[in-house]
């Protein structure tokens, strides 16, 4: 296994930039989820990093060595696509196959009838075949084996998938929205099979995804990628508990988290109008941003800071989200309530709401994070 750089790349198709200046360090046996929304251009950079696309300018480091202009094949990494690419006329031991016969083979050793008889290919035949049956063993296909793909479920498509990149040895391994074709219920358990799979061969994994859940339980670390920039890479928990960036904030969480605009009047914050008890220094911008997650949100009769009506009540059996609409109804908030607190969210009744002010972030009117401004109403007395 080895560590991965990837420094100041670019790529663009035509006139359209997908790249712009992309820098990320992936330790070794790191596994890193890019995640954005479609077009954000993670998938673009998975592929070069595996060398399938070269890039403008930049360079990618695998190990310490420089491969910007290496052959995909030379790179020694295993690719996962979303589609499986499984060879629909050959058997699961054959498709697993394939990557190390066109490796240890010389093109007459693969030959179906007379190359099996030339010299050393019986050697490699067993060892090719010893690495399919290890493979198979580990993610529990070994019954699958004279099976084609079309006699395969989806899951079963993915777990073959996952074998044939894992025969190779590889320096790392590249999986590129491998879920996407399951259904939920097999979505979750794959993603944990993957995650074991990972512990196990302590092996370095670069892992797209637009879905947020796949990244948030899987991953060391998260790169959130938006028009073809890494807004912030860090840890699940810091990525969800201190985004650097609104659009980080928004992306990362569900229900998606509360973002109310807040204004400094004199040296006092104001939301809706009505004053909050923070107290900011002159040179504070003038429009700023709050976000609030649901779980930061809480029902209250005294002293609320905000007035709503219910909108809409989503019981999930453990937590109950209401949605309740704030400023006369121009604006929705999302709050997690518990389930003895669902007597109190009637449609259309009015409540209060609080919040934990040093749970709160701000953000400017650009949606870049004011952590200076935090920690001066973080130090405010707290209203319930």
């Amino acid at each position: 296994m080895a560590d991965l750089q990837i420094t100041s790349v670019t790529k663009r198709f035509g006139e359209t930039p997908v790249l712009n200046g992309v820098t990320l360090d992936i330790a070794d046996s790191e596994f890193v989820s890019l995640v954005g929304p479609s077009g954000c251009g993670k998938s673009t950079l998975l592929r070069v990093i595996a060398g399938l696309e070269t890039p403008d300018s930049g360079a990618v480091s695998i190990g310490g060595a420089n491969v910007t202009t290496t052959r995909a094949a030379d790179r020694n990494l295993s690719m996962v696509f979303q589609s499986y690419a499984l060879y629909p006329h050959l058997t699961v031991a054959e498709n697993i196959a394939v990557p190390l016969r066109m490796r240890q083979l010389t093109h007459l050793q693969r030959m179906p009838l007379i190359g099996g008889l030339l010299p050393g290919a019986r050697g490699h035949r067993q060892s090719i075949a010893a690495a399919v049956n290890a493979a198979t063993e580990m993610l529990e296909i070994k019954s699958l084996l004279d099976r084609k793909p079309g006699q395969l479920s989806g899951g079963q498509r993915q777990r073959v998938a996952l074998a044939r990149a894992l025969v190779r040895d590889p320096a790392a391994f590249l999986l590129d929205e491998p879920l996407s074709n399951l259904d939920a219920k097999l979505r979750v358990q794959t993603r944990a099979e993957i995650a074991e799979l990972h512990r196990r061969l302590n092996a370095t994994f670069i892992y797209v995804t637009h879905d947020q859940v796949e990244a948030m339980t899987m991953s060391d670390r998260i790169a959130v990628m938006m028009g073809g920039e890494i807004l912030q890479c860090a840890t699940p928990e810091v990525i969800y508990e201190d985004p650097d960036d609104i659009r980080v904030a928004e992306f990362i969480g569900s229900p998606k988290i509360n973002i109310l605009p807040i204004e400094r009047v004199g040296h006092q914050l104001q939301i809706f109008g009505r004053p909050l008890e923070w107290r900011l220094p002159p040179g504070s911008p003038q429009i700023m941003q709050l976000g609030l997650r649901p779980e930061m949100v809480h029902l209250t009769k005294r002293t609320p800071r905000l007035r709503g009506r219910v909108a809409h009540v989503e019981n999930l059996g453990a937590e109950v989200f209401a949605h309740v609409m704030v400023d006369d109804g121009a604006m929705r908030v999302t709050l997690r309530a518990s389930p003895a607190e669902q007597s109190m969210l009637v449609l259309g009744a009015e409540v209060g709401l609080g919040f934990n002010t040093r749970a709160a972030m701000i953000f400017d009117a650009d949606g870049k994070r004011l952590r200076k401004i935090e920690t001066m109403v973080g130090t405010a007395v707290e209203v319930a």
